[in-house]
């Protein structure tokens, strides 16, 4: 997979109008400052992880499902979705709450680190039959029925390419666009808006087309102010506080700028 260079990035997510800003690095620091703690309960809730992973397993199984689909999607589509079901694995299985709270019957809680390491085998398969064997595992674990495993750790950077990551925002940002004037479905678009602060911590994380490493504060100051606006934006919509909702969308849309603007050059 050919990497994405800084200014396609930018292009890409100033179309979106939404990614970047600043926030809490100081970008005269020649070395990149440490990130605070990743409190994940802030970002997405377990439940809305639990549905996102749903609704990606339901369009892997769309683009599985002929010859043709699988054709049309197997370079693009198909990995994209499976490298949003890593991350949302990666999410569940680092999660600072747990679903103690919920009865027997309710959904039961997913193995995160299971879901994310079988998406991942399905984002690098290599032919059609060799994805579909992996479907049925893929569904006993959003079931609860994956038998227990520890969780382990790794980074947010891999799970999914940086170019798959562009491509996922400027989808959900279309729809997330039109919730900012008016949503039809508060809880559908503040999950959409909590998932994309959710792969910005891939773009905080990922900073290998930053090639001037003197720059990689401003890469984290745009990656963390992003993240942090589109977490709000998902709360906002949560909320329905209607001008909330546009302030912090349109503070976002101009750290978009900002990035395209300090980036484009390279």
């Amino acid at each position: 997979m050919s990497p994405i260079r800084p200014t396609i990035v930018a292009s890409a997510l100033i179309t979106t109008g939404l990614m970047c800003g600043s926030w809490w690095l100081n970008s005269a620091c020649a070395k990149p400052a440490k990130t605070p703690p990743v409190v994940l309960s802030k970002i997405i809730s377990l439940a809305d992880l639990h549905d996102e992973a749903s609704a990606q397993l339901t369009l892997a199984k769309q683009y599985l499902d002929t010859k043709k689909s699988y054709a049309d999607s197997a370079k693009h589509e198909l990995p994209r979705a499976a490298g949003v079901l890593a991350v949302i694995g990666q999410a569940i299985s680092q999660h600072d709450s747990r679903p103690t709270d919920r009865k027997p019957a309710d959904r039961p809680p997913i193995n995160g680190s299971m879901l994310r390491d079988t998406a991942l085998k399905l984002a690098t398969s290599k032919t059609q039959a060799e994805a579909l064997s992996l479907l049925p595992t893929l569904q006993a674990i959003i079931n609860g029925r994956s038998s227990r495993t520890t969780a382990s750790r790794r980074s947010w950077k891999g799970l999914i390419s940086l170019h798959h990551v562009m491509e996922e925002l400027n989808s959900r940002n279309s729809r997330l666009r039109r919730a900012v004037r008016r949503s039809r479905d508060p809880k559908l678009d503040s999950r959409n808006a909590a998932t994309m602060s959710l792969l910005g911590l891939v773009v905080l994380d990922d900073t290998h087309e930053v090639k001037d490493k003197t720059r990689l504060p401003k890469w984290n100051q745009y990656s963390v102010d992003f993240q942090a606006n589109a977490a709000a934006t998902a709360a906002a919509l949560r909320s329905g506080d209607k001008k909330l909702i546009k302030t912090l969308y349109l503070k976002a849309a101009k750290a978009c700028a900002d990035c395209h603007s300090d980036f484009r050059s390279e």
